[in-house]
């Protein structure tokens, strides 16, 4: 009987003790400087901003090529032809 007593309160202390963590700061100070911790920007999160450059980025780039494409006239084939143009791209012109 003394040795279940003896772990139950070794196990209540151990307990004890993990359970109280001094790392956070929850002072007034701390929590008022960060009300929205998670939040980069005013409705979303960096995760958030991140997609939102990457998609825009990606976009950036593909448009970037279609005009230059257009600049340099690839972007049809030549009207030069004798024969009739097939368009394979699925967009008739």
């Amino acid at each position: 009987m003394k040795t279940s007593a003896c772990l139950i309160s070794v196990a209540v202390l151990a307990v004890g003790v993990v359970g109280c963590d001094s790392n956070k700061n929850v002072s007034y100070k701390h929590i008022t400087s960060h009300l929205t911790p998670e939040l980069q920007g005013l409705a979303e999160r960096p995760v958030d901003d991140h997609n939102a450059f990457a998609v825009s980025s990606n976009q950036n780039l593909r448009m970037f090529w279609d005009d230059v494409g257009r600049s340099l006239y690839l972007d049809q084939p030549s009207r030069l032809s004798p024969y009739p143009i097939t368009y394979t791209s699925g967009q008739p012109r």
